[in-house]
């Protein structure tokens, strides 16, 4: 059965770069600029966009498209490596299940921002604590003891609010995050019951995205435009008031300003490699599945450098109107932009909350800051639920005539799953399992993915490929990169991952022994495929001697060479394996 095509090229572009984007650019990326310097972070982010990412996204754009096949079938290039497609898929299943709860977690924040006043701007709720500190400056906050004091200097981290004055306690942001939308309770132990409003917002997230998928890239070509144009336009909009704003000066000279001290760690050059590999979702298979999509002919590097560069400005921006608006916050509150270093969901939910309630008309800005979220939490998780589908049809043509009902089964494993993550201990459960799932899993499955594609298949043939399906070879650099540079990249990267390892927690609670070993086991459920395949495929491969039959299990099989239904051995001639000569 041939497979879907993408109607206009324009289309697959601007899927990628609003996977690409996602959530993760508007959250992760401003706060590890806070946490590595500002300016100092965007040097190796920058450096390594180019070094790394590139190559990278060029090497899954290729393998997709002359394959045509998806995260698992893709590696029939080298049969004995399946298992890592296998392990891609897990791995997205379980991202899919935690982020549609992130998904209702910004619609129910943008229906409360109708509210008037905004619930998280006061301390006159019924859910407050007498504890609670109002955002407003200059506000005299009453504790608990009955003693009044002024509040003179704001920062959250660590998932609390921490003021350096004579007050302790939480926000009325962080509160309503805390006893309002999550109930939360005191850790795994008392795992709570099913919120109700999370529940009806789960369930609208799951028909929504069911209706943005189930007809497959033709309604998604479409609405993309709309859910990567509203974040842009709204991203502008905000940088242009930011700038407007007294103290954005400040702001934005942190965010671009380096400072050489910070430049001397090594941690902010490993987390700037990192989130330059991994802002495009690299080694998730989402890339090889969007790039089965497009025609045989399509110049895919010229894509994988237009889709790394717009990746990047994209997140520039988001980081130039960010930095912008706190810089006029901690102008207003009279302390420095580091004041405001906040992590993951903190961020998200308690302190662009907060940041908010300093700008005119803040439920206008409210409901744009958080209908930007969903938008982008939607580019994030369409493609991963392709991959998914995609490794499903693959592997089950007959499915391919009820796409709508393997997506409705999917999304109802998710629901279900994602209760869980909605009841009022369910914040325990979702950071246990963000801790773990792409640890070390996802860094793993990139190494590889290059070492495979640059090694046992061999760049010679990579370039045989990609003149069957253009014409023409690429610049010898670019497979350097791929054979040598981005291997090496990678394992720094998950050398410094093992090494930097922590056990999870969240706020001041320590999860138990045996949470962690439940947070390795989904780790595992990912990584066990491999070895597992790996064995039986090599097993099963012919041979007399285990060598005959490892060296078999490496060679590209009929599949992959009759994939595409185009390459023949006229235009592409396939000599004997690298692993062969080694050998």
């Amino acid at each position: 059965m041939l497979r879907e095509k993408w109607r206009h090229h324009l289309d697959y572009v601007v899927t990628l770069l609003g996977f690409g984007i996602g959530s993760g650019s508007f959250v992760k990326f401003p706060y590890l600029c806070m946490r590595n310097g500002g300016g100092s972070f965007l040097i190796p982010f920058v450096l390594f966009t180019f070094m790394g990412t590139v190559p990278v996204v060029f090497l899954e754009m290729v393998i997709g498209q002359f394959s045509e096949r998806g995260p698992v079938e893709v590696w029939n290039l080298c049969p004995a490596f399946k298992g890592v497609g296998m392990g891609t898929v897990i791995g997205t299943w379980i991202h899919t299940t935690y982020f549609t709860v992130i998904f209702s977690w910004f619609v129910y924040y943008f229906y409360a921002s109708f509210s008037n006043p905004l619930p998280w701007a006061h301390c006159g709720n019924e859910w407050n604590t007498p504890s609670c500190i109002s955002q407003h400056a200059d506000v005299n906050t009453t504790t608990g003891l009955n003693m009044t004091e002024e509040v003179t200097i704001f920062t959250v981290a660590n998932n609390t609010a921490d003021f350096n004055g004579t007050v302790a306690g939480m926000t009325a942001a962080e509160e309503f995050w805390r006893f309002q939308v999550l109930q939360i309770t005191d850790g795994l132990e008392t795992i709570g019951t099913i919120r109700l409003p999370l529940l009806i917002c789960l369930a609208f997230t799951c028909s929504l995205i069911f209706l943005c998928v189930f007809r497959g890239i033709k309604v998604t070509e479409k609405l993309v435009y709309v859910t990567v144009a509203i974040p842009c336009i709204l991203v502008t909009i905000f940088l242009i008031r930011g700038c407007l704003l007294p103290g954005s000066a400040d702001g934005i000279y942190f965010f671009i300003v380096p400072n050489f001290e910070i430049l001397s760690r090594p941690q902010v050059w490993i987390e700037g490699c990192n989130f330059a590999l991994y802002s495009l979702g690299l080694g998730m298979g989402s890339i090889v599945t969007l790039s089965s999509h497009s025609k045989f002919r399509n110049n895919c590097f010229r894509d994988s450098i237009i889709v790394c560069i717009g990746d990047m400005l994209v997140t520039l921006l988001i980081g130039f109107a960010f930095f912008a608006i706190i810089g006029h916050v901690a102008y207003q509150r009279g302390v420095t932009v580091e004041a405001f270093e906040s992590s993951g969901f903190n961020l998200a939910f308690i302190v662009f909350p907060q940041v908010l309630n300093y700008l005119p008309l803040p439920q206008l800005w409210s409901a744009l800051t958080f209908l930007t979220l969903i938008t982008l939490e939607l580019d994030t998780l369409v493609p991963p639920i392709e991959n998914v589908v995609a490794a499903l049809r693959d592997r089950f043509p007959q499915l391919s005539r009820r796409r709508w009902l393997v997506i409705a089964v999917l999304l109802s494993t998710n629901f279900i799953f994602g209760l869980n993550y909605i009841t009022q201990g369910g914040m325990y459960v979702l950071t246990l399992v963000d801790w773990f799932a792409f640890f070390p899993s996802n860094v793993l499955f990139s190494t590889l993915e290059c070492i495979v594609v640059g090694w046992c298949y061999g760049t010679d043939r990579l370039q045989r490929d990609i003149k069957a399906m253009w014409g023409k070879a690429i610049p010898r650099i670019m497979m350097i990169a791929i054979k040598c540079v981005c291997p090496m990249l990678l394992l720094c990267v998950f050398c410094y991952s093992m090494y930097s390892y922590r056990p999870p927690k969240y706020g001041d609670y320590d999860y138990p022994p045996w949470a962690t070993g439940i947070g390795w086991m989904v780790s595992l459920a990912s990584i066990l495929p491999f070895p597992a395949v790996f064995v039986w495929r090599v097993w099963r491969s012919h041979g007399n001697t285990v060598k005959e039959k490892f060296l078999t299990s490496m060679e590209p099989n009929k599949k992959w060479r009759e994939a595409s239904g185009r390459g023949t051995q006229e235009d592409i001639a396939y000599p004997m394996t690298n692993v062969e000569e080694l050998a």
